[in-house]
């Protein structure tokens, strides 16, 4: 999943505002970071694993859709704003010459590994950190291929930092008896989004 931009108004919260600064605990933050977005994920995740062909599923990796007219509307994630339109094409019309070797990667790492590879290989030089991610993790949806640790960058990287934790590749036994309940794209989103909220002692809770 790719973590969506909080309205200013409610920035440093991952979930609603909870009754007393007292009484937040990380259990309270995945609960209301769940009663937030996991209608929203619920949907993203459908549209992703739901495409009708591996093409159609690849170009919906590489986009945030509105989905709520009769035509749905591509547009980037806030990840993707520095890249901009013409070079996320560019990675998209890459991966489609490419889309057997995507189609025979056997785990999450693999794919990951494909599309940096494919990339490098059409000398795409963009910092794609995070589109490798996003995209891998979206086209992964369609082909039953789902991170088994937590991938830590940008405001990822900083959540975990938040909580103590550091690397780029991290198991989720790391992260705990209740967050790492959660499976590992989620525990991503969750870091990013709520960044703003954690500190290590509540790992401790």
């Amino acid at each position: 999943m790719t973590c969506r931009r909080i309205p200013h108004k409610t920035r440093g919260r991952c979930g609603a505002v909870l009754s007393g600064e007292a009484h937040r605990t990380l259990a309270t933050l995945i609960r209301d970071y769940q009663a937030r977005y996991d209608d929203e994920r619920a949907r993203a995740l459908l549209w992703w694993s739901s495409a009708p062909s591996p093409e159609e599923a690849l170009v919906r990796a590489f986009y945030d859709w509105e989905v709520s007219g009769e035509q749905p509307l591509r547009r980037l994630n806030s990840h993707q704003f520095r890249l901009g339109y013409a070079q996320v094409g560019r990675a998209l019309q890459a991966a489609q010459r490419h889309l057997p070797t995507l189609l025979g990667a056997t785990d999450f790492d693999a794919l990951m590994s494909a599309f940096s590879t494919i990339w490098r290989a059409e000398e795409i030089f963009l910092d794609a950190t995070l589109l490798t991610y996003d995209v891998a993790e979206r086209f992964g949806r369609y082909r039953g291929l789902y991170p088994e640790h937590v991938y830590l960058h940008a405001g990822a990287a900083q959540g975990a930092r938040a909580l103590g934790i550091s690397g780029n590749r991290v198991s989720r036994n790391q992260f705990g008896s209740v967050l790492g309940t959660l499976e590992a794209a989620e525990i991503e989103n969750f870091l990013c989004i709520c960044k703003s909220d954690l500190s290590p002692d509540l790992l401790k809770h």
